[in-house]
């Protein structure tokens, strides 16, 4: 016995309740579920009833409650094979049906009033706001039902019963009536907390894939980053060399007086001013590193001195650019010009709009960069041009999104991860020859010298 049951259940693909959810959405079944609940509520209870009928009642209510019974299992089995919408407003009509049977039977006094006041919760439960024919449709049935016991409609078919048996009627169906009600509750908000328990996880399972994204996110820029740091590692290295060369001269050179015992205060003071110069040339390089290196998400948008961010980015690539004979311009920038912004990150992005410039031009005839500041209201414009062949049309499209590459585009992946948080936007747009327009998206694609711009807010409080 126990093994012929689980075959079945087996066989149908699960319990009951089950039946005909497969491949819905959480919503759906739910409702569904909710059907397959009711019916079996139904053929329990008429079950229950039978004996009840048999005893007080007429014959062949007896009758109606094993059809409707069976039809209980009909709705469950129509579930199974995909009619969900048919088996909800079956299930909402047998209900009805049932409780003008009790007062075609027995008359107004058989409380039928009652079950149709337990069955107006059920239409609710069974169908979303969105399904509002079947919805309305199984609450006008109710309502009709409800109107007709109370005036007596239909009369009983045969006399009425015993006033004990009719007080056992209604003391049933007001019994009935609460069950339905308070079963039909119970279960939509059981089926809701399930509802509610998926969603759950799907917005954790959602926050874990967004997590993993930024994490990937933040690889990509760290190994851009690092690949920026090994382009330019010759040119720090030469940039850090030459000061230290220096700075071995200028004490070889007060090695020298001290020795020969001609020391000149003028020229001590001199030849230390210059190791001090040379010094702090080395710090600014060291800091611009330091500053290129870290992460910059967690600083505050604050006032920055807009000078010393391009000096940084510049410090770092001049010889890397000197090396492939590259010129490199900076327009001159306005004396104490602050714009609102995460410092570090800027230079992040400047640094990698040169490296790309520089792939642009080292193998052109003519080759050169130059970096423009446009102060424009609150807006200030940082232009990266150069004199490279341009960006095809098909790449201009989609160089600016996340994780797209390409040997042309290669740099603009970290640009593209980066000022999101940078406090800036980066504008991709063919440069006029005299100067870089900035717009929020380019007027066209590029074909000519390419400016890439770093738009900026000014401080507005200075």
């Amino acid at each position: 016995m126990n093994a012929y049951a689980v075959g079945w259940r087996r066989s149908w693909g699960g319990s009951l309740i089950d039946q005909g959810t497969a491949g819905l959405s959480d919503t759906s079944k739910k409702r569904v579920r909710l059907t397959n609940i009711g019916a079996v509520f139904g053929a329990v209870v008429l079950g229950a009833t039978a004996p009840l009928d048999a005893r007080v009642a007429q014959r062949w209510m007896v009758v109606v409650d094993v059809v409707a019974a069976a039809f209980f299992v009909g709705v469950i089995v129509a579930n199974r094979r995909g009619h969900v919408t048919a088996s909800r407003l079956a299930l909402v009509v047998a209900g009805n049906l049932l409780a003008f049977s009790n007062a075609l039977g027995l008359g107004r006094e058989s409380g039928a009033q009652f079950l149709y006041l337990g069955f107006m919760t059920v239409p609710f439960a069974l169908f979303d706001l969105s399904e509002r024919g079947p919805l309305v449709l199984g609450v006008a049935l109710t309502l009709v039902g409800l109107a007709l016991s109370m005036v007596g409609v239909p009369s009983p078919l045969a006399p009425i019963a015993s006033a004990t048996a009719l007080f056992i009627y209604q003391l049933y169906s007001v019994s009935l009536a609460v069950a339905i009600v308070l079963f039909t509750l119970f279960n939509a908000s059981r089926e809701n907390l399930r509802v509610e328990r998926a969603l759950r996880l799907d917005i954790a399972a959602r926050e874990r894939a967004e997590r993993e994204l930024a994490e990937s996110r933040q690889a990509a820029i760290n190994a851009a980053k690092m690949a920026a740091l090994g382009e330019m590692s010759a040119s720090v290295a030469h940039e850090v060399n030459n000061p230290l060369t220096v700075i071995l001269l200028r004490a070889q050179r007060l090695d020298l007086l001290a020795r020969t015992d001609t020391v000149d205060p003028a020229t001590v003071r001199k030849t230390a001013h210059d190791i001090d110069r040379t010094v702090d040339r080395i710090r600014r390089i060291v800091d611009a590193l330091r500053a290129f290196a870290r992460q910059g998400d967690e600083d505050p948008l604050r006032p920055e001195l807009l000078a010393p961010v391009i000096e940084d980015a510049v410090e770092l690539c001049a010889h890397r650019f000197a090396q492939r004979a590259i010129e490199l311009k900076v327009d001159p920038i306005p004396e104490g010009l602050l714009v609102d912004c995460r410092a570090t990150q800027v230079t992040q992005v400047l640094l990698n709009l040169l490296s790309n410039a520089y792939d642009a031009v080292e193998n052109q005839d003519e080759r050169w960069v130059r970096i423009t500041v446009d102060v424009r209201g609150d807006d200030v414009h940082i232009g990266v041009i150069d004199s490279g062949p341009g960006v095809p049309t098909e790449i201009a499209a989609r160089i600016m999104e996340p994780f797209y590459t390409t040997f042309l585009g290669k740099m603009m992946l970290l640009v593209a991860i980066g000022m999101l948080s940078v406090g800036a936007w980066v504008i991709l747009e063919p440069w006029s020859g005299s100067s870089c327009r900035s717009g929020r998206s380019p007027s066209r694609p590029p074909s000519r010298p390419c400016c890439a711009s770093v738009l900026l807010v000014a401080d507005a409080a200075l």
